[in-house]
């Protein structure tokens, strides 16, 4: 009777709880974390997640990503380098390592850059540089993991792959941080242009922005491709694995007959990775992106996409690929000859072997072939303004003078403030 002659508001809090499931199930009532989120916007770190986690991310948004990573990727070595430094600081471990690697290498490129830096000052320097290097390491190899999903199927597709992707825009905003530190030296130190010299810059700058130009396109029209993922993934493994394999093994005594044989193997693997992951997986990669663009007609990813992979095959073969491949056959060679000597063997002819290993093993670790590639770009240059190699400091000396800065704590204030007093 009540409801019948006084539908007032006791009804309508009666029928309150039925209308509102009715309602919730056929989509009326927004859920309450949508409310809320309406009530309170978003922060930040979620506007950014949406982003990174929307298939239908724009330039300027994916553009925000990468400097985002720049931004954190600066703030993180920053604050690894404070966390891992007293751990590994005056340890003999390391003091021991470095002293091995002073004799091996470094003592003789100060000595050709002419740089007045005795023993004790070059350990401390690298003992400064070594935490750094471990941050590469990790930024790498935190960029890989995240195609993990991706490439074995784990989870939800749609996941998978924009965890993959976010691997590809960490690796392009490492990449733009250290292109700014580089320019940022040249552009406002005194010395910047002894320390980046063109040629060097030339080289850094081609190989950093090869995955900017290819990689944010990949991104906005193949995001769950995966050879794109497989890419980035391949990549910044094995530039991972030869860092970690590098920095570990350049500490070994390989007078040690364990040791010996531990550089071998831990070389071997980084080898093997080397000739998979940017030889013939790559290969492989690359040919499938060709097909798949050729198929959709995308002819102007075909053009840019075979342009740019060729520099950058050129790039791993001059730069990686063929130098640690000729070093590393030549240290089995000579590690050969070092373990059939007899144990009655004369001293002068042992210690004659061992000089011969040390260098074989000073090849293998430093000898790049970033001083192949920066010969052809200075020759470019220099042909081009002849009057440059006149009035400044000798190309050679310049170029080798960059590698030595490329391996110090920073490539921006820090180097410079921690280098200057010795040049």
């Amino acid at each position: 009777r009540m409801h019948a002659c006084k539908p007032s508001w006791i009804q309508h809090i009666v029928h309150l709880p039925l209308q509102s499931v009715r309602a919730n199930q056929s989509g009326w009532i927004m859920d309450t974390s949508i409310a809320r989120r309406h009530q309170h916007p978003p922060s930040i770190s979620s506007h950014l997640l949406d982003i990174a986690f929307d298939k239908n991310s724009t330039a300027s948004q994916l553009f925000l990503i990468v400097a985002v990573f720049a931004v954190v990727w600066f703030i993180v070595f920053y604050i690894l380098k404070s966390i891992i430094r007293p751990f590994v600081h005056n340890k003999p471990w390391l003091l021991e390592g470095l002293e091995r690697h002073y004799e091996r290498t470094a003592k003789k490129q100060f000595a050709e850059l002419k740089i007045n830096m005795t023993k004790e000052e070059c350990i401390a320097w690298s003992m400064n540089d070594w935490p750094r290097m471990q941050c590469i390491l990790l930024q790498h190899l935190a960029g890989s993991l995240l195609c993990i999903p991706s490439l074995f199927g784990i989870g939800d597709p749609s996941v998978a792959s924009s965890l993959a992707i976010c691997g590809v825009l960490s690796e392009i905003g490492w990449e733009l941080q250290d292109m700014i530190e580089i320019l940022f030296v040249r552009a406002f130190f005194k010395n910047g242009k002894a320390i980046w010299p063109d040629a060097i810059v030339i080289v850094f700058l081609v190989h950093h922005s090869l995955s900017t130009i290819l990689g944010l396109p990949m991104i906005l029209y193949y995001r769950s491709n995966r050879s794109l993922h497989w890419l980035c993934f391949d990549l910044q493994f094995a530039a991972a694995m030869a860092l970690w394999v590098g920095e570990y093994t350049k500490l070994m005594d390989i007078t040690n007959p364990s040791k010996l044989r531990q550089f071998k193997v831990l070389n071997f693997i980084a080898c093997v990775t080397m000739l998979w992951t940017r030889v013939i997986h790559w290969t492989y990669l690359c040919f499938d992106l060709y097909i798949t663009w050729w198929q959709d007609e995308a002819y102007t990813f075909l053009s840019i996409g075979i342009l740019v992979s060729i520099g950058f095959t050129a790039f791993s073969y001059i730069a990686c690929v063929k130098p640690f491949c000729r070093n590393f056959v030549k240290f089995l060679h000579v590690s050969e000859i070092y373990e059939k000597l007899p144990t009655n063997a004369a001293p002068e002819k042992r210690r004659s072997s061992v000089v011969q290993l040390d260098q074989a093993m000073a090849d293998l670790l430093e000898g790049d072939g970033m001083m192949e590639l920066t010969d052809v770009v200075g020759n470019l240059f220099e042909r081009r303004q002849p009057s440059i190699r006149r009035k400044s400091v000798p190309m050679h000396s310049r170029k080798r003078m960059s590698l030595v800065f490329a391996h110090s704590k920073s490539f921006g204030h820090e180097a410079f403030h921690d280098t200057k007093k010795y040049l």
